[in-house]
């Protein structure tokens, strides 16, 4: 025997009962009911109505409602086979003596809607089982996210409340003046200038190549895991144990290269013994799928953060590698891509309520200009990154061109003074939503690929 689909029919009633005895009503369920949400085909006309009146600003009574059904030739629909709708909206007004329950019934029949679509989800992704469908997993995370989504749709909020909130907020940095109200990047004057990483803010860092995108991300993750903040890293670029290479070099201190060959000295394995201790607790995952789109990080990110007890913080290398989602416009252009891939960034940062770290590539403009320095306008293919982004953050390393120009110069003949790099990196902020911009100096330490704060310097990265 086939079970009925979970509703209320009585609650039904109740709620469009008590709209039509109070007009006023409709403003109490309006954000909690939508017309779908009904079980009763003649309900949800009947609903239809009263959202069409009231965007017109006329009040949704008995007559008006009657009105409306024969204006848009749905009066029949309002009906049923024992009663016209006149009738039966009738006795929906009879099934009331008051409107005072008007957010009870709306809520009843709310919960009953968000069940039966669970149900029609789970019907759904049982068909994309049997079907053997490649996409499964990601369509199926996409349904539930819909379900989830409208569950959370949020109206206007008046000023009272919102002034309550930011109170809070306020007495809050009042108490801890001084300290970081973000996302500590561990790097003491980028702290200072940004207050550390902002929930729901997008971070651009981008670069040329080789400038030290994923090491200063990287450095930024480590430094902020120390702290007891759970970073989720999204490398579409290198694989994990590379990543874990480099984090060794930077926790060890031992040279990159020979981490990499493995001409490691016996005195250097009691440092790379504690570094893996010590680098095994943090708590940073590290998700090295090739090309992931923005709906499979969502995905992965929702069950990560339940496993987990949430996440303070995303970084994504790079964005450039980032496929657009299945379900997007495949003659799309590569601009086009981009903002989308923007927007789906920005919309991570909102939905989890944490930064998002995303790291992109400068188009080659900045190599054509005499001053290489970076400027919002190098960065590549959209203008929506720098839109969409509230920090856009640039590595510049002058050593890099004047090694480069250096290097040049000897395979051309020419016995130049060689230069001795200063190994400063400017980190400059050429964008912040809320704050200065500016720019300050770190230090590289090209041999273990980190960045150190100039105070760091000699005292080591803890």
């Amino acid at each position: 025997m086939e079970r009925m689909l979970p509703n209320n029919i009585d609650a039904e009633k109740g709620v469009l009962g008590s709209i039509i005895i109070d007009p006023d009503a409709f403003d109490l369920v309006s954000d909690i009911l939508h017309p779908d949400d009904f079980y009763a085909n003649a309900h949800t006309v009947i609903y239809e109505a009263m959202t069409n009146l009231s965007r017109r600003r006329i009040a949704p009574d008995f007559l008006t409602i009657l009105d409306e059904l024969e204006r848009t030739e749905k009066i029949k629909d309002a009906g049923r086979e024992d009663a016209d709708a006149a009738s039966y909206i009738t006795s929906m007004i009879n099934l009331v003596p008051t409107s005072g329950n008007a957010s009870y019934y709306a809520n009843i029949v709310s919960r009953t809607a968000q069940s039966r679509r669970v149900i029609r989800a789970a019907t759904m992704i049982v068909q994309l089982g049997y079907d053997n469908d490649p996409n499964a997993l990601d369509k199926s995370e996409k349904l539930l996210y819909t379900i989830r989504r409208s569950a959370n749709t949020a109206g206007f909020v008046g000023m009272r409340p919102v002034m309550n909130e930011y109170m809070d907020e306020l007495d809050y940095l009042h108490e801890h003046r001084g300290s970081i109200s973000g996302v500590p990047t561990g790097y003491t004057d980028l702290d200072l200038c940004l207050g550390g990483l902002q929930r729901s803010d997008l971070i651009l860092l981008a670069a040329r190549p080789s400038m030290g995108k994923t090491s200063l991300a990287l450095g930024m993750a480590y430094k902020a895991a120390l702290k007891g903040k759970k970073v989720a890293i999204f490398s579409l670029e290198m694989g994990r144990r590379l990543l874990a290479r480099r984090m060794m070099a930077m926790k060890s201190h031992v040279d990159m290269q020979r981490l990499r060959n493995g001409w490691i000295e016996d005195d250097e394995w009691e440092m790379i013994t504690e570094s893996y201790a010590s680098l095994s607790d943090l708590p940073i995952w590290i998700n090295d799928t090739a090309g992931n789109p923005i709906a499979s990080m969502r995905s992965e990110l929702r069950r990560l953060s339940r496993e987990n007890g949430g996440i303070d913080e995303v970084i994504v290398d790079y964005v450039g590698l980032i496929e657009p989602d299945e379900d997007g416009d495949k003659r799309a252009n590569i601009v086009q891509q981009i903002s989308m891939i923007s927007k789906g960034l920005k919309g991570l940062a909102r939905e989890f309520d944490v930064p998002v770290v995303a790291l992109c590539q400068l188009s080659r403009a900045v190599e054509s200009r005499q001053v290489k320095i970076p400027m919002l306008s190098d960065l590549r293919d959209s203008g929506s990154l720098e839109q969409d982004a509230d920090v856009v953050l640039f590595i510049y390393r002058d050593d890099y061109y004047h090694q480069a120009d250096a290097a040049m110069q000897r395979s051309q003949g020419r016995d130049e003074e060689p230069y001795t790099p200063t190994n400063l990196a400017d980190i400059i902020i050429a964008k912040h939503r809320n704050g200065p911009t500016g720019e300050i100096q770190l230090y590289w330490q090209a041999d273990e690929t980190m960045f150190y704060g100039l105070d760091e310097k000699g005292e080591g990265n803890e």
